[in-house]
This record gives structure tokens, C-alpha cells and sequence, in this order.
């Protein structure tokens, strides 16, 4: 059935103390995001956020750790409450409840925006230096905050990345792979799952962690970088923050002047050890690991721009990725883990 999501977002905005003159779609993917001009030249964001991933408990998680970051200075989403003074308001949609929240609108572009094509690889230093610099400032956050006694987010420790019920999907059982690919996935999520049962998860290297801060989600914004969607923001190892942080970096000779600039920046405000450090290919592969059970998960990204090929073509050159490096990788974790 087709949805008339401009229609949502109108049945939502009622809920908030804005009166909006244009409402615009700007993203269906995860959420159903729109573009909210208002009266006084106030601009928003509203989200619809995708059933069955959040419950609003979680959803107000979400807020309620931005709200602790930003008392810290952080730059990141300012939430704007419902009339009744709610974090949330409701929506159905085809029958199914929706939960939506609005944002305050940000100006700026991209980091993946700034960065694309860019020649001069000391602009892309100097931008992963400052990225760095702000998991820095994250992570400390973060390792030092007391959440509330009723604050629920998921976990991604080795049952929520390499579990039985990982938090992205079982990619061993992705469609339109061969039965030997997917032994070989089975075998590296057995394999990964004993190494990080091992790690340690004291607050240094375990907290709350972004799980999605790429170039994409971080707004250059005057002269801060802004932080956008903590929709899989959840407690993991700060490996994972790196290795998602350098996900998007395809070219080879680019990967370790890169990574060693993130290590620079964030080391000029927090102590790093040399064991996270060592750790940070692992987490590579398990970031291309759970991205193919992420898009195995959504087979209505086929109709998403951004994936022309399919979700599934998608998935077979992940795999490609992973089996490139991976056994590389994890014969060299057991030295590691035992220097941890």
C-alpha cells in the first residue's frame, strides 16, 4: 500500500509547538527524515522512525545521552519536546505506531561532503585528525557518565555483534550467497565471537559509543564538527567507533596515514592503549561483517539511490571485502589478545 508520508509528517508536526509554512522529504531509509520550516525562520528535522529497531524507552536513551553531551559542550542534536512536553509523539502508518521526534536544524555540510575527491591527502589528515579528536572527547564523555537507573540501550559486545541474535542480523544466513561463502562467514563469526569474549570491558575502552560516526554523520558547522543520527548508538569497545570512522576509506595507501591521524587526534585528549590500537582491523571486519547482515535485513534498499546495484550485489562484494583481509587479521589477534 502506498504511504503518504507528507501526510504523517503533517499528523505529526500538530504535536509540536512549531507551524510549519514547508515541510520537505529529505531521506527514506532507516527513518523517513523531512526538512521542517517554520515560522521566525525556525528550521527543523522531523523523524519517523522505522518500527521493530527502537522501542521508545530506547528512543528516549537516545536523547536523553545526547542531552548529557551537549551539557559537556558536545556538538550534537538538540531535541525539541511535543505541547505535552513529551520526547516523542506518535503516528500510525498503514496501521503500524510510529514513533517521530523532532530536531533542530543544523546548517553545514558533510565531512563526506567536504572530503569527496578531494587530491590533497593533508586536508584528509587534518579532517581525520579532528574526527579523532571528537571520539576522543565522545569516549571520555561517556566512560565518565552515570546513566539513569531506567536508561535501556542495546549492547554490542560479542553477543550483540557476533552472537546468535547479533544487533544487525545473522550475516551468515545472508541471501544470494553460496553455501561455501557462507560456511567461511560462519566459520569468522565463530572465530571473532571467542577473541571478543576475551576483551576487556572496563569503562577506558567499553562505554556508550556513537556505531556510526562516518564522514557522513558528522556536519562541519562553523567551527565545530556537529554530530548527527545516534540511531545505533549503543555500549560497545571504542574499536568500533575507529573502525567505522575508517570504513569509508577504500583506497589501500590511504588506510594507515588515515587511521595513524584518527590515533594523533585522539590522543591529544585521551590516552589511547596500544592494545585498542592493534585491535582496530579486527573491528574492521567485524564493521564489514555486520554490514551484510545490515543490508541483507533491508531488502527495500533496492530502491534507494545509493544502492543501484541491490542490496544483495551489495552483500556479495562485502564479502569480497571481508575474505580479502580477514584471515589475515584474526591470525594475528591471539598475540594481541594475550599482551591485552
Amino acid at each position: 500500500m502506498q504511504i503518504d508520508w507528507l501526510a504523517c509528517a503533517h499528523d505529526a508536526l500538530r504535536h509540536f509547538p512549531v507551524s510549519p509554512n514547508h515541510v520537505r522529504l529529505i531521506s527514506r531509509a532507516e527513518n523517513v527524515s523531512f526538512y521542517v520550516e517554520a515560522e521566525k525562520n525556525e528550521r527543523y528535522v522531523l523523524r519517523i522512525h522505522r518500527p521493530e529497531y527502537h522501542t521508545l524507552s530506547e528512543l528516549i536513551a537516545e536523547q536523553v545521552w545526547t542531552e548529557a553531551l551537549l551539557a559537556e559542550g558536545i556538538d550534537v542534536p538538540v531535541i525539541v519536546r511535543t505541547t505535552d512536553d513529551e520526547r516523542y509523539t506518535q503516528v500510525s502508518v498503514n496501521g503500524d505506531i510510529r514513533n517521530v521526534g523532532l530536531l533542530q536544524w543544523v546548517d553545514g555540510k558533510t565531512l563526506r561532503e567536504q572530503s569527496h575527491g578531494s587530491p590533497d591527502v593533508e586536508d584528509l589528515i587534518r579532517i581525520y585528525r579532528d574526527v579523532g579528536n571528537l571520539l576522543a572527547t565522545l569516549h571520555e564523555q561517556a566512560s565518565r557518565w552515570e546513566p539513569p537507573e531506567d536508561f535501556v540501550r542495546h549492547s554490542f559486545d560479542e553477543h550483540g555483534l557476533m552472537g546468535e541474535r547479533p544487533f544487525w542480523g545473522r550475516f551468515w544466513e545472508a541471501s544470494n550467497l553460496t553455501a561455501k561463502q557462507l560456511d567461511h562467514l560462519l566459520s569468522m563469526r565463530n572465530q571473532i565471537f571467542t577473541l571478543l569474549a576475551r576483551l576487556p570491558k572496563d569503562r577506558n575502552v567499553y562505554s556508550l559509543i556513537h556505531a556510526d560516526l562516518h564522514t557522513g554523520n558528522l556536519i562541519s558547522h562553523g567551527d565545530s564538527l556537529h554530530i548527527i543520527d545516534f540511531d545505533d548508538s549503543g555500549f560497545g569497545w571504542h574499536c568500533y567507533d575507529f573502525a567505522v570512522a575508517l570504513s569509508e576509506v577504500q583506497e589501500l595507501e590511504l588506510r594507515e596515514p588515515l587511521l595513524n591521524a584518527l590515533f594523533r587526534g585522539y590522543e591529544a585528549k585521551r590516552p589511547l592503549k596500544d592494545w585498542v590500537k592493534d585491535l582496530v582491523p579486527l573491528f574492521n571486519v567485524i564493521r564489514h561483517l555486520v554490514h551484510i547482515g545490515w543490508i541483507d535485513a533491508r531488502p527495500d534498499l533496492s530502491i534507494d539511490p545509493a544502492y543501484k546495484r541491490g542490496p544483495y550485489q551489495q552483500a556479495a562484494r562485502q564479502f569480497d571485502k571481508v575474505v580479502a583481509d580477514a584471515e589475515a587479521v584474526i591470525a594475528r589477534i591471539p598475540g594481541t589478545a594475550n599482551a591485552i
